[in-house]
Order: structure tokens, then C-alpha cells, then sequence
């Protein structure tokens, strides 16, 4: 990956990047100045209902200390994970994965839908859905990252689609950052549901293409509230789900709302969802731009984490999984050959494991045909390019 000094006017855009995430702006275009001069009161009424909740005030009162109580403990997750061989995958194992993930977009659609009417009385709805994601990511969580990764050209169910590979993002980075199968339950839960407070924002402001003016830009910065003030009222919600609802936007910086907290005032969990939303939303096509290469929007998220926007070792952590040419990625070898990305080798991220999907002269290779070139291995290949388009002529799971 190219340094910082190779790409100092793209950094500097960066220092504009608040948000790359669910809000559909690419770029605020704000300074920490800018953005204080621009925040907006919010609404009377969810202003009083935040204002009364003795909940939210006792879990500000620990962010403002820097009490942190939500870091990794007990056994990590990580040491009960087998990444599948490729060899194991059957076409039913592939075609189950490929139905949970797709069915589970309509079940977060009815879940924020519910929540948004004050119908979701319990978390038992969304502990189901992120079991399901848990039980398949402790036996294969690549083939998981690459769903996740895979660019959607559909953009009519975006916020429930991001909501869920926000999840599977957010359950790789947590695994690999050493937090427990507990914690990496929890923090499912918490990613699933972070967004929800976006149902609330009007869709004219969700779908608009040119830039935001200051008043929708206020409805965008105000879902975090309305995160919270909905999940709050649902029976077992932890403080780890509303943390993260409240605080994924808040950057190390200070730079980010709803309180512009910095450093150790913003909880763990909501800086792994942090760092979900922004990678996520960059992979996938928007109404306002086209989908970036996940290798593209990797390289942002690490150079924000340079910057101290993102927490930078929680970054590190999310690498040994996703490999600097994330999961899923599609690439040109130095020998000719087109591939895929399948898996990610912790001590040489720059050197995955390709599944080949097509040779030399460009021709495509039949399913049994497909091998894989492991570069730790075979020295002699290099990745020389990322290939950008190729998603849309291959179907998700391809190569694995």
C-alpha cells in the first residue's frame, strides 16, 4: 500500500472526510471549525426525551471520565475460529450462506421498520439474526467477508444491506481484536442496529444526489439521537448497543457528534462499528457516486486511522483477516492471470491467497478448473493490479 508521502493531496481530502458512511455523503467537506459552526439544534422533542434519560446521562457521565467497559475479556473468539478450506465448501454449504445473508436483509428491514413504530419489545428478534451470522463466521468467515465486500448494485434495500455487512465487518474486527464469542455477539447486536435512527430521516434526504444543505445536513447528524431514544425503550438492550448507536460517529479526533467527544470519551465497540460503517459504505454504490475497489476503501480507512479519525489499532487488528487486498477483491497477477481474493495470510498481508477465475488470454475458467494460488507460497506472483467492474460480471461467492 502506498505510503502517505505518495499520496499527500488524496490526505488532504481526507482531513475533510468526517463521514464516509450510511448518511450518503462522501465527503462533508468540513473542518473542525466548519463543523461547529454548522451543528444544529436538535428537535424540542427528541431534545427534551434525550434530555430526561437517566440512562443516557449515567453512560455520559463514564464516557466523560474515559470509563471504558467494554473491552476484550475472557477467551477470545479468535481461538475457536477454523477458517473453512476452500475444499470444504459444498455448492449447499455456498447456497445456505449466500440465502442467511440475503434473508436476513428483509429481516432487518421489518426489525428497523418495527422499532422505528415502538413494536420491538425484546432483542430476541436480533440476537437470532446475529447467532445465525456468529454460528457461520466461527466456521468460515471469509466466505462472510465476502459477501460483505461484494458491490450490490441494488440500491433500493442500501441502509438494511449496509446494516448488515456493518455487522460482519464489525464481528471480524472484534474477533481478531480479542474480544470474546459473548462480546462478539453483543457487539453484532450493536452493529445491526446502530443505524436505525436513519428510518427516521426523510428519504428525500437519504436518496438526494448533489450536496446537502445545513438543515438536512442537521437530519443526518441527529439520527444518532434517534438511535438511541429508540432502542432504549426495547427490554434487554445493553449499554454496548446503545453506545454504539450514540457514539459511531464520534471520531478520536473530536471531529465527529453527536458530542464531538475525543479519545478515550469514545467507547470500544463504537469505534469497531466506526470503522464497519465507513469501510462499508465506501465498497457499496450510492445515489451521489460509484462504488470504490474494497482495496480502495481499505487504504481510506487506514490512512484515516493515520490520521487519527479511526481508531488505528483496531484497524490493525481488522488487516489480519481482511488482508490489505480485502476479501472478495478481484485482481491481475504479475503472470496474466485474473483472481479473486479468498484468504489472508496475518504475518504478509500483502501476499492473500487468489483463487484464479480466469488464465492468461483472459478466458474465464470452468468451475472445476479453478485453482488457487497461495503467494506466500509461489513467490514468483505478484498482485500488480485491482480490478475494478469485475463484481458485476462474477456472482457473489465465485471462486469460493
Amino acid at each position: 500500500m502506498a505510503g502517505m508521502e505518495q499520496n499527500q493531496g488524496e490526505d488532504l481530502d481526507l482531513k475533510a472526510i468526517l463521514e464516509i458512511n450510511l448518511d450518503g455523503l462522501e465527503t462533508l467537506g468540513l473542518d473542525d471549525v466548519a463543523f461547529q459552526e454548522k451543528t444544529t439544534a436538535a428537535p424540542m422533542t427528541l431534545e427534551k426525551r434525550m434530555a430526561g434519560s437517566t440512562r443516557l446521562a449515567r453512560m455520559q457521565a463514564q464516557w466523560d471520565k474515559g470509563e471504558s467497559t467494554d473491552r476484550p475479556s475472557g477467551l477470545s473468539m479468535a481461538t475457536a475460529m477454523d477458517p473453512m478450506n476452500i475444499a470444504e465448501r459444498t455448492l449447499t454449504f455456498k447456497a445456505t450462506v449466500l440465502k442467511v445473508y440475503e434473508a436476513s436483509i428483509v429481516q432487518v428491514r421489518e426489525i428497523y421498520d418495527l422499532t422505528c413504530l415502538g413494536e420491538v419489545n425484546s432483542m430476541g428478534g436480533v440476537r437470532a439474526l446475529a447467532g445465525n451470522f456468529l454460528d457461520v463466521m466461527e466456521k468460515d468467515r471469509n466466505i462472510m467477508l465476502a459477501l460483505c465486500m461484494y458491490q450490490s448494485p441494488n440500491l433500493a434495500d442500501y441502509l438494511y444491506r449496509h446494516a448488515v455487512n456493518m455487522c460482519l465487518v464489525a464481528m471480524a474486527n472484534a474477533a481478531s481484536a480479542g474480544y470474546s464469542r459473548n462480546q462478539v455477539m453483543e457487539i453484532a447486536q450493536a452493529a445491526l442496529l446502530a443505524d436505525v435512527g436513519m428510518t427516521m430521516v426523510p428519504e428525500a434526504i437519504l436518496l438526494k444526489a448533489g450536496k446537502l444543505s445545513d438543515e438536512e445536513l442537521a437530519e443526518i447528524h441527529r439520527h444518532t439521537s434517534n438511535s438511541f431514544a429508540l432502542l432504549e425503550k426495547i427490554t434487554g438492550v445493553s449499554d454496548v448497543v446503545l453506545a454504539a448507536a450514540y457514539q459511531h460517529h464520534e471520531r478520536i479526533t473530536g471531529a465527529g457528534y453527536p458530542k464531538r467527544r475525543s479519545n478515550s470519551q469514545i467507547s470500544q465497540v463504537a469505534r469497531i462499528v466506526a470503522i464497519a460503517d465507513t469501510l462499508c459504505a465506501m465498497v457499496h454504490k450510492r445515489s451521489h457516486r460509484d462504488a470504490m475497489t474494497p482495496q480502495t476503501a481499505l487504504d481510506k480507512v487506514v490512512k484515516m486511522g493515520q490520521m487519527n479519525f479511526l481508531d488505528a489499532n483496531l484497524i490493525k487488528a481488522l488487516l489480519r483477516y481482511l488482508s490489505i487486498y480485502p476479501i472478495g477483491t478481484f485482481v491481475e497477477l504479475s503472470g496474466g492471470r485474473m483472481g479473486r481474493v479468498m484468504d489472508a495470510h496475518p504475518e504478509d498481508p500483502l501476499r492473500p491467497v487468489i483463487s484464479i477465475l480466469r488464465n492468461e488470454r483472459g478466458q474465464p475458467l470452468p468451475m472445476k478448473q479453478i485453482l488457487q494460488v497461495d503467494l506466500m507460497k509461489e513467490k514468483a506472483e505478484r498482485i500488480v493490479k485491482v480490478l475494478d467492474g469485475e463484481a458485476a460480471k462474477f456472482k457473489p461467492l465465485d471462486g469460493f
